[in-house]
């Protein structure tokens, strides 16, 4: 669970520090993005790949190589403005490299984290296990957005990168030096087989739809408040990430009290379009506004629990966990890569601007994501049913 933290602690340092490291590089707006979205796009290309890897070299040592790799992706970017070359002369090409770096090591370490969970649980805590596994992201950005300002005030951001990285690093020894983990099976065979299956897509489907509305949410809600005439700022968007957390939570509780996974994603999918149209509608106070967002967030919570609690089922046996985890989190980061500058575009290109106006056009992107994510949730609903589990 730390070391997923760990993955999303790494996705939060980034927006405090954004504009400080724009100002320091002089970066504009298309290099600070890629400093930014390199962590995803990463994950959108290589977590099939990723997935296989973990199931070949087991989750122990590919889960302890990713935070390995997180901690050189660190070590990496503290070095930015020390060596200049090509496009980002200035040096803060090594930032965008380690962030790379770090990527890589995001997809094996969440690829490999349930198969880990569900060889040291019993099979009655798998739903429990996994739904609160589900909340190592919006913990770890949560953490992020909150720690990230003073602990680069008083570290530096270079000094804040070397600190993190001697964390990851701490967590990867422990992950080898544990006596539970060391004593499951390690190297097996890839599993290609398990990509031939409709239920890990259609899993992956409903987690890229919600990752794409609460990324597109979170990502432009500060600006969006100040817009409407609301600062919520930082500490807002602080609580409607931790929102996360708690639909999360709940949506473990229900799923271990028998509520069908289908049936969370199908309704939360829905209520979250619906979010939408309020967080970015016209004429609407931005205190209501913000209450809208906290709702989406809180709920949405509940789908990335539902997800990945139904791996297990749609892996055939314990060695394809890992590759069919790996297909949830590509798919899962192409939508999360997508949400922000989809949202950006319909906003600026077909709404006039980025005024009142641009906004409420932008927002049907939201309602239209929600619709897709329940169609899917009643897919996999017949998926699941003819695998002789609706549950």
């Amino acid at each position: 669970m730390l070391a997923g933290i760990a993955c999303g602690l790494q996705v939060g340092k980034m927006p405090p520090l954004l504009d400080g490291l724009r100002a320091e590089f002089a970066l504009g707006m298309v290099g600070a993005g890629l400093m930014a979205s390199a962590y995803n796009l990463i994950g959108g290309g290589l977590g099939i790949l990723g997935g296989m890897v973990s199931d070949r070299l087991g989750g122990r040592h590919a889960q302890a190589l990713g935070l390995g790799l997180l901690g050189l992706g660190n070590l990496i970017g503290a070095q930015a403005g020390y060596v200049q070359a090509g496009y980002f002369g200035n040096g803060s090409w090594l930032l965008v490299a380690g962030r790379l770096v770090e990527g890589i090591g995001f997809v094996l370490t969440v690829v490999a984290g349930p198969s880990l969970i569900a060889r040291l649980i019993r099979p009655e805590q798998s739903k429990l296990a996994l739904g609160l596994w589900a909340n190592y992201m919006p913990l770890g950005v949560a953490l992020g957005l909150l720690l990230t300002p003073p602990l680069s005030a008083w570290l530096g951001w270079r000094g804040l990168w070397l600190a993190m990285a001697g964390m990851l690093l701490l967590f990867a020894l422990a992950l080898l030096l544990s006596p539970a983990i060391a004593a499951q099976p390690t190297r097996r065979k890839i599993q290609l087989s398990a990509l031939a299956q409709a239920g890990p897509w259609l899993l992956a489907g409903c987690f890229a739809f919600y990752a794409l509305q609460w990324f597109a949410i979170i990502t432009w809600l500060p600006s969006y408040l100040n817009s409407a005439g609301l600062a919520a700022g930082n500490y807002g968007t602080i609580l409607v990430v931790l929102a996360n957390v708690l639909g999360g939570l709940c949506a473990a509780l229900l799923m271990q009290r028998g509520v069908a996974r289908w049936l969370i994603i199908a309704c939360v999918s829905t209520i979250m379009g619906l979010c939408g149209l309020m967080i970015f509608g016209p004429g609407i106070a931005g205190s209501t506004k913000l209450g809208f967002a906290f709702l989406a967030s809180g709920l949405g919570g509940m789908i990335p629990a539902a997800v990945l609690a139904s791996v297990p089922l749609h892996a055939r046996k314990p060695q394809e966990i890992a590759t069919v985890n790996g297909v949830v989190v590509q798919v899962l980061n192409l939508g999360a890569f997508l949400g922000p500058p989809t949202l950006a575009l319909l906003v600026t290109q077909f709404g006039g601007g980025s005024g009142q106006d641009g906004w409420s056009r932008g927002r049907w992107l939201l309602l239209l994501a929600g619709l897709i994510g329940l169609g899917l949730a009643l897919l996999l609903r017949r998926t699941e049913k003819l695998k002789g589990s609706s549950r």
